[in-house]
């Protein structure tokens, strides 16, 4: 399988690149480094063993890419100033239907897609992975590495699957599921307090945050606070599945979430697509979320704060 990578940060890299070691032809669209890419590679230095990806082709946009794709992963940040569509509208214009598949984080993130590519197939993916991206050419891996995908529409199951064997073959954990929206809730029970926290207290790491004292205490009230909104939502998480997020935790080597990476290096924060968004479907079906909305208030002032301090390009963003 021939695979299109747009958002070449930590996570796409990782998994790519993988897929790459199994068999997969990958074509890249590197919006930095691209000659030292070209010449040298990436390198990935990993828990499950250090590679150099080596791309078929490095490409400075989606329009370049080969007309055999026969898959597009997309794994940038959402945010407000990156235009998902308007980046995949070149290749998809070239191709002939290959399945999008976005390995992004977020609830409620695949409409706008699905909307604007309806007939190509649209995998959403939650990864679970600790992933920096050091320097242009340089991944650093620190823990975990799977995921978990499925069709945002039911009867695109195959394609999936498809998908799904692209990255196992590369030797990624790669679980396929008919009930995407519940992983998504369920990562969201980690990515909104350990994301935010990281953040709010002034870049406590993971395992500082499974203190068992006052941190740990607001990241489980935090948790409530999405069961509430998912269970409004018609999605049933639940307590024990809390306690697995927070024993993955802990189980977890100290990391650094991409959320406070992102705040110390200056780059846009995720703060919508992580936060907002469930505040936002939990005030609409009238659930209280005050916590989540707290951080929500106060991250998004530190992000445009954070953005006027460093004066960087609102694209600085596009990769994790």
């Amino acid at each position: 399988m021939k695979l299109l990578l747009i958002g070449a940060g930590g996570v796409g890299v990782y998994f790519c690149g993988r897929a790459a070691l199994g068999g997969a032809a990958l074509e890249v669209v590197a919006r930095s480094g691209a000659e030292s890419i070209r010449a040298h590679g990436y390198r990935v230095r990993s828990i499950a063993g250090d590679f150099t990806l080596r791309p078929a082709r490095v490409l400075s946009s989606p329009a370049e890419c080969s007309p055999d794709i026969d898959a597009i992963v997309m794994a940038t940040k959402v945010l407000p100033e990156i235009d998902r569509v308007k980046l995949l509208t070149p290749a998809a214009a070239l191709l002939s239907r290959p399945p999008i598949v976005l390995i992004q984080n977020g609830i409620e993130i695949e409409e706008e897609i699905a909307s604007a590519f309806p007939e190509n197939p649209l995998i959403s993916a939650v990864a679970y992975i600790g992933v920096s991206r050091e320097a242009p050419d340089r991944i650093e891996h620190h823990g975990s590495g799977r995921l978990i995908m499925g069709p945002y529409r039911p009867a695109e199951m195959n394609a999936a699957e498809r998908v799904a064997e692209v990255f196992r073959r590369g030797a990624v954990e790669c679980a396929v599921t008919s009930d995407i929206a519940l992983e998504r809730w369920r990562k969201l029970l980690w990515n909104l307090p350990f994301n935010s926290v990281s953040v709010l207290s002034g870049g406590l790491n993971t395992r500082e945050m499974c203190d068992g004292g006052r941190v740990e205490r607001l990241c489980r009230e935090l948790m409530r606070e999405v069961i509430a909104a998912a269970r409004a939502a018609g999605v049933e998480l639940t307590e024990d599945m809390a306690r697995a997020q927070l024993q993955y935790t802990r189980d977890f080597p100290p990391y650094l979430t991409s959320m406070a990476q992102d705040y110390q290096a200056g780059r846009p924060l995720e703060v919508e697509a992580i936060v907002g968004n469930m505040v936002a479907g939990a005030c609409r079906r009238g659930v209280e979320t005050p916590l989540a909305l707290c951080c929500a208030k106060l991250l998004r002032r530190m992000d445009a704060a954070n953005r006027g301090k460093t004066g960087r390009e609102t694209d600085a963003g596009l990769v994790k």
